[in-house]
């Protein structure tokens, strides 16, 4: 039987994609699964919440790096980097329940797959790794590289990126940071659109294919899909600063799977002035190189 399975919703919140791939190599225990479990008492919605008695520190320490599932339906390795819990324990809770759910999510799905077609099925892989890519005052930027298999000839992979308020621990959009979020956009358009052509020329290695690649990048993305992805912030060459953003694009998003992922880096000298006055002190110099997770 062919897999035609329909991912459960709970899959598909957790932004995995069902698409098709080779595994990757996993570590761990047959059967032996560490819960993230995370810190204080659940509420009757289900959220979890910060025992007052217990310290930062103390939460910070309990909460997992890595989380490890080795069994008949899924391999699945979660490696989270120490800097993403220097900040307040919401912001690291956040992302270590986001793994969790990610793996619960996949491994139901794997497991009512193989009820329904054992002689098909084969183990589905996860694999997770977050880092900080930027931080300034009160706002961190985040990398997730996630990659999925469910079987098939190849697998899919994206990078969630994210921005934080280190204080709260609230997850952030881009949007939050501009005075004006569609002046913004509109604004900044023109500068995404060029730097998408030009990423796509230079791996095409088609100098004269710019102008295609402009106009392909302009269809594929309308005014106001530029800040409705996946972003994140950069540091900056000048410290304890941020200098630019990243835009993310994975796979088929603006090409073909065989082209990749992109990766666009906007320098903040390009935004800055579109900034809300309280975070523009936090951007200045240019953006740092960034090694970048999955690549």
């Amino acid at each position: 039987m062919k897999h035609t399975l329909l991912l459960s919703a709970a899959f598909l919140m957790a932004g995995l994609s069902g698409a098709c791939g080779q595994a990757g190599e996993a570590g761990g225990t047959p059967d032996a699964r560490p819960v993230a479990e995370l810190p204080g008492t659940d509420t009757p919605d289900g959220e979890t919440q910060v025992n007052p008695s217990e310290s930062p520190e103390a939460i910070l320490a309990a909460l997992p790096r890595t989380i490890v599932v080795d069994n008949d339906v899924l391999t699945a390795d979660v490696s989270i980097d120490e800097a993403v819990f220097s900040f307040t324990p919401a912001l690291a809770q956040d992302i270590v329940a986001d793994a969790q759910a990610r793996i619960d999510a996949m491994e139901a799905d794997a497991k009512t797959y193989q009820k329904v077609d054992p002689d098909y099925f084969r183990p589905y892989a996860l694999k997770i790794d977050w880092q900080v890519t930027g931080a300034a005052g009160m706002l961190a930027g985040l990398e997730g590289f996630i990659y999925t298999h469910t079987g098939g000839a190849h697998g899919n992979y994206m990078t969630d990126g994210r921005i934080y308020n280190t204080q709260t621990g609230e997850r952030m959009r881009i949007g939050d940071l501009f005075s004006d979020k569609e002046a913004a956009a509109v604004a900044l358009a023109p500068k995404v659109y060029e730097l998408v052509a030009r990423a796509k020329t230079d791996r095409s290695g088609s100098p004269g294919s710019y102008e295609m690649f402009l106009g392909e990048s302009k269809d594929a993305m309308g005014v106001s899909d530029v800040l409705a992805g996946n972003i994140s912030l950069i540091a900056s060459t000048e410290a304890g600063k941020l200098g630019g953003l990243a835009l993310h694009y994975a796979p088929y998003e603006i090409g073909s799977y065989a082209e990749g992922a992109y990766h666009i880096t906007l320098p903040q000298a390009d935004f800055r002035t579109l900034l809300k006055p309280e975070y523009r002190t936090l951007f200045a110099g240019d953006p740092a190189e960034i090694q970048r997770l999955g690549e």
